[in-house]
């Protein structure tokens, strides 16, 4: 929207005419504008990898602690959670499109939480009721053991069992782990589900995305630059508004390659860079054509 109000307002006032009749080209005249555009993205990144994942995990708690949920575990580390009961779940990977979770280990307390009584372990566990039922629900666990340490020690293992615990919306995150972690923290998270086997193509798209999304100040002004000189003798609200449309475009374009890339329909790369590849191909092409 800056850009666009800058040049629209220069071109309305006749003021890039006169810059041309001194011999200063659109592409000069642009250039301080696409200087701040640069710096805007790389504070953009800083801020992503530096501000926003902790300041999305801290808000994440106040927004428990006012809803009294439990705050034991954050999206970052949702692998360790509280039960209702006061029991601890601890879980390597939790799969919300097949309601189960991978590795599961249960750790009971008895009247004193500082003591451990017993740990139970499953391979996994599947619920294949309602993704969102409420209350205790019946899990079916698969090949694990159980560990007793008090009052008496004793190990056995077993095949299946059914396991009485909280159902899988308690379990998943409100909103995608990637925003939750800088592209450090993102790209270990991938590299050790990857190593356990499980699908990582949402987490890889989201991964390219944390690159790719800073860029968009500089896709924009590329974009507006030669736009609002076409559109710039309209004033000043008309290149507000197209700032507006333009910035609606770009982020649905976003949701709906980030859409297609998690299922796997396209390269996780090409759907984080397709939107930038669509808006600056448009971006250089307007620039090409446009009136220097």
């Amino acid at each position: 929207m800056g850009a666009l109000v800058t040049i629209g307002a220069l071109t309305k006032n006749t003021e890039l005419v006169v810059m041309k009749a001194c011999g200063i080209s659109l592409y000069r005249s642009a250039a301080p504008l696409l200087i701040l555009a640069i710096i805007g993205s790389v504070l953009l990144l800083g801020l992503e990898e530096g501000v926003l994942a902790v300041s999305n995990r801290r808000a994440d708690a106040i927004n428990n602690t006012i809803r009294g949920r439990f705050s034991t575990a954050t999206d970052l580390n949702r692998r360790w959670v509280t039960a209702n009961s006061g029991s601890v779940y601890q879980y390597l990977y939790f799969e919300p499109g097949q309601n189960r979770l991978n590795g599961l280990s249960i750790y009971e307390f008895g009247k004193d939480p500082s003591k451990l009584v017993r740990r139970k372990y499953f391979s996994y566990a599947t619920f294949k009721g309602d993704r969102e039922a409420k209350g205790q629900v019946i899990w079916e666990g698969t090949k694990g053991w159980e560990r007793d340490f008090a009052p008496k020690y004793k190990f056995a293992e077993f095949t299946n069992r059914p396991i009485v615990m909280e159902g899988p919306g308690y379990f998943a995150s409100e909103r995608p782990d990637a925003q939750y972690m800088s592209y450090r923290q993102l790209s270990d998270h991938v590299a050790s589900l990857r190593a356990g086997g499980f699908n990582v193509v949402p987490y890889v798209v989201a991964l390219h995305r944390k690159l790719a999304f800073p860029f968009v100040t500089i896709i924009m002004a590329l974009i507006a630059v030669p736009f609002a000189v076409t559109t710039g003798k309209r004033g000043a609200m008309y290149g507000i508004g197209a700032g507006i449309v333009l910035a609606i475009l770009y982020w649905t374009a976003i949701s709906v390659f980030g859409a297609i890339g998690a299922g796997g329909l396209m390269a996780p790369a090409l759907a984080a860079w397709a939107p930038n590849i669509i808006f600056g191909c448009a971006a250089m092409y307007m620039l090409l054509t446009v009136r220097t």
